[in-house]
């Protein structure tokens, strides 16, 4: 599985609901904690923000990971993100666990991003490991041991695997994505799914004249809402699938908006 080749345009579902935890203990949702966080790394770009469809930070460890998280949250497939997801032999977490005590960092593997997914037609959910190299890295064969372990690994719980490079998250889209996380930062995009759906609607089927400010400052003025909650709306639309950004093109307030058109 590829997931940015997966087949567009999708709608996430609703009704959505993750377990507390997954089939090998881990948390879902605002009850994960990655096992490392940014500030524990001295070296390397990194940086801590919100996720959009869960109550939770991320934890970026490079610029990469920071891309590609970002790209991920306005992935409609994706429900969830969880990064430096851990690993452990079971046995040695139960005995730990029998113990009274913690496992040592060092006899868990950390992976870098485990995506919970929901696939057509059923919406059921899927897990997806993604591990995040520089597009100029060249990988020793010791690193490419390391990534057919974690295959393997995957391949044994019947979950997904891929090796993503970080220019296949663009500066464009990086930029994109930014700027409409800074819109809906602190904002529940499930409360306002309904609302998000109209407004795409309106963007598919209106006048896109003038400029991304000019549009949004007129449909607000249409659903009787302000300006400020027009843009929540439509970063929201773009999390959910309800629009798809055009990333061949800048995304400003003071620019023409350009989406992505597909046959009906």
């Amino acid at each position: 599985m590829n997931i940015l080749t997966l087949p567009a345009p999708f709608v996430t579902p609703r009704h959505i609901v993750l377990p507390h935890r997954d089939p090998f203990g881990v948390p879902h949702g605002r009850h994960y904690a990655p096992l490392r966080e940014a500030a524990d790394i001295s070296l390397a770009t990194r940086a801590s923000f919100g996720s959009i469809k869960v109550r939770r930070a991320h934890e970026a460890l490079s610029l990469n990971e920071l891309r590609a998280m970002l790209a991920f949250n306005f992935n409609p497939y994706v429900v969830d993100i969880r990064d430096q997801y851990p690993v452990y032999d079971q046995e040695d977490y139960n005995r730990a666990k029998r113990n009274g005590m913690r496992m040592p960092i060092n006899s868990v593997m950390t992976y870098d991003i485990v995506l919970t997914i929901v696939l057509p037609p059923d919406y059921r959910l899927h897990y997806h490991g993604i591990s995040i190299k520089d597009a100029n890295d060249d990988l020793t064969q010791a690193d490419w041991n390391r990534q057919k372990r974690e295959h393997d690994i995957f391949r044994v719980r019947g979950w997904t695997w891929e090796l993503l490079r970080g220019d296949q998250f663009t500066k464009r889209a990086y930029g994109n994505h930014s700027l409409m996380k800074a819109w809906i930062a602190n904002v529940d995009v499930w409360n306002h799914y309904e609302e998000a759906a109209m407004l795409a609607t309106r963007l598919k089927t209106r006048s896109q004249r003038g400029t991304l400010d000019d549009i949004l400052n007129r449909h607000a003025r249409h659903m009787g809402i302000s300006c400020n909650h027009a843009f929540e709306l439509f970063s929201a639309a773009v999390s959910f699938g309800f629009i798809y950004i055009d990333h061949s093109a800048e995304l400003r307030v003071d620019k023409p908006l350009h989406l992505e058109r597909f046959a009906s």
